[in-house]
């Protein structure tokens, strides 16, 4: 028996569950909380979408998003590469085989790779990554050998302030997600390739052909893909046309993106189901999102690729070549915070979450309120941490309605996070003739220190953010639409870790309801905790080494 498609809530990330979807053993989620207003769909400026597919709003008028791209310095002031610490010597016990990691300039996918850069040093393998220069300490503090990716692509030299300038003028939502496709990740490709170039000649400088090379790629550096895909290494110094690829391991950081059965297109943050008009809302959206609305996308990812070498580059959207172009893609989190997945290739599999990691580094200094507030806090008073995340610090979106929504009370300690070092707390983030003793901003604190004393977390819906809560057992408030957000907000609400807004711009009163309706309700606490004792068995570091190994 057919299932009639309904319309989906009227909700800017399009969060459209199917009545017979499946059922997974997990408490269903609350939905919005009383107060919860969506905003209104823009225009579409391309195709436009089947009927009763709403898009993301754009931000209220007045307000301008900030340029978006790697902000400088995020880890840091720029640092002089030669005073780098020198990689440890290798265990000439291990195989005779060399690590090359590889990811996409954002926080968010380099520090995943760095954890696991950080183990294999460890063990002894001899570890090589291209990365930015802004984040050239923290990948050498892995121990780890820092290589500089390609001029095109620096803060100095690349276009990431030309492309955060451009995005702005995009409503929040899929048309900003398009634009991102186009821009910081097709449009990075060619200096991706130049950067995996270069890095193969210094290797093969530097060891000979002595020694086999495992590529550890994140799934959003696509300069690797060309030589998957017929260019010849031949090119490179030091290498022979018809020499054998080096063998990938392909890290997702991101919600599982693979087309699936069930599946409705990524990212456009729509529940999964089943039946027969389930799979006909997917065969609609699939066939509306591939030839209109990323189709400019769809079609540059390939002739990038192609002009690159990778002339045997199949026809498929580059989201799922980014899986199935590797001999091993882990998706670094455990399947229970995913979608079910029977369908997935068997090289794709998962690999676990990464543990919390508590304190902070050497020498950091905790705030002043930090012992008594939250150390010895009172009995009874919860603490909520908001964050905006560490590249999109527009505070109006998030922080200000969350500081406006918890300012003044008494059960509450807010602890707001500006994502980094250095800032100071502009004022648009405290609202005007409101008692703010229970509002503590700062700059920044270790994420999962803080995580370890708080009740709930509020935040943009970022992946990393999401199971970092998970792992430290906190039930979260999710509201973000751009990026990959919606996806991981309809992942809160499909997991019942928590609360989905449905929207990246909430009122003070919708968060405030979400934050009393989690707080009130010992479901979500249990669920979270349930989820993180289950997360906690598994080890992602030594599953990738292990699949080093068999790939060796």
């Amino acid at each position: 028996m057919s299932m009639a498609i309904r319309d989906p809530p009227p909700c800017p990330n399009n969060l459209a569950k199917a009545s017979n979807s499946p059922k997974m053993a997990i408490p269903s989620s609350t939905g919005p909380p009383s107060g919860a207003k969506a905003n209104g769909p823009p225009p579409f400026a391309q195709g436009g979408p089947p009927p009763g597919i709403p898009l993301g709003a754009g931000p209220p008028p007045g307000v301008i998003p900030g340029p978006g791209g790697p902000p400088p310095g995020i880890f840091g002031p720029p640092i002089d590469l030669s005073t780098l610490p020198k990689p440890p010597p290798s265990n000439p016990s291990l195989p005779a085989i060399l690590i090359l990691c590889t990811s996409s300039t954002a926080p968010g996918h380099v520090l995943p790779l760095t954890a696991i850069a950080t183990h294999l040093v460890q063990k002894g393998y001899p570890v090589h990554f291209i990365g930015g220069v802004q984040h050239a300490h923290i990948i050498a503090s892995s121990g780890a050998h820092f290589i500089s990716i390609h001029e095109s692509l620096s803060l100095a030299k690349g276009p990431y302030r030309k492309w955060g300038m451009e995005r702005a003028n995009y409503p929040e939502g899929l048309p900003r997600m398009v634009q991102d496709f186009k821009t910081f990740f097709i449009g990075q490709i060619e200096g991706q390739f130049l950067s995996s170039k270069a890095a193969l000649e210094d290797l093969r400088d530097r060891y000979g052909k002595e020694r086999k090379i495992i590529v550890v790629n994140e799934t959003m550096w696509f300069g690797f893909l060309p030589f998957k895909y017929g260019a010849s290494l031949g090119q490179i110094k030091g290498w022979d046309d018809g020499e054998e690829v080096p063998k990938t391991v392909g890290i997702n950081v991101t919600p599982v993106m693979l087309d699936g059965e069930g599946m409705p297109p990524f990212p456009l943050g729509i529940l999964p189901g089943e039946g027969e008009g389930v799979r006909e809302r997917d065969r609609v959206l699939k066939e509306w999102y591939y030839k209109y609305v990323v189709k400019e996308a769809y079609d540059g990812f390939r002739e990038n690729i192609r002009r690159c070498g990778g002339v045997e580059v199949p026809d498929e959207w580059m989201v799922n070549l980014s899986y199935t172009a590797h001999d091993v893609t882990l998706q670094l989190c455990d399947e229970v915070l995913e979608y079910p997945r029977p369908d997935l290739p068997p090289h794709v599999m998962f690999a676990g979450s990464l543990p919390p990691k508590k304190g902070g580094k050497e020498g950091y200094k905790w705030p002043e309120w930090w012992k008594p507030e939250v150390l010895e806090r009172k009995e009874g008073r919860r603490i909520v941490v908001v964050s905006q995340g560490t590249l999109a610090r527009d505070y109006t979106m998030l922080l200000a309605p969350t500081v406006k929504g918890l300012a003044g009370r008494e059960d509450v300690l807010v602890i707001a996070l500006l994502g980094k070092q250095g800032l100071e707390t502009p004022p648009e983030v405290l609202p005007r003739g409101v008692e703010l003793g229970n509002v503590k901003v700062v700059d920044f604190l270790p994420y999962d220190s803080v995580l370890e004393h708080a009740d709930v977390m509020v935040f943009n819906a970022g992946y990393g953010g999401f199971v970092h809560c998970i792992v430290n057992g906190v039930p979260v408030v999710a509201a973000g639409l751009t990026e990959d957000k919606c996806e991981v907000s309809a992942r809160v609400e499909w997991t019942g870790a928590g609360i989905n807004l449905r929207t990246g711009r909430p009122t003070p009163d919708a968060v405030a309801a979400a934050v009393d309706t989690i707080l009130g309700d010992n479901k979500y606490r249990l669920r979270v905790r349930e989820l993180a004792a289950h997360v906690a068995k598994g080890n992602p570091v030594e599953v990738v080494e292990k699949e080093i190994i068999a790939l060796s």
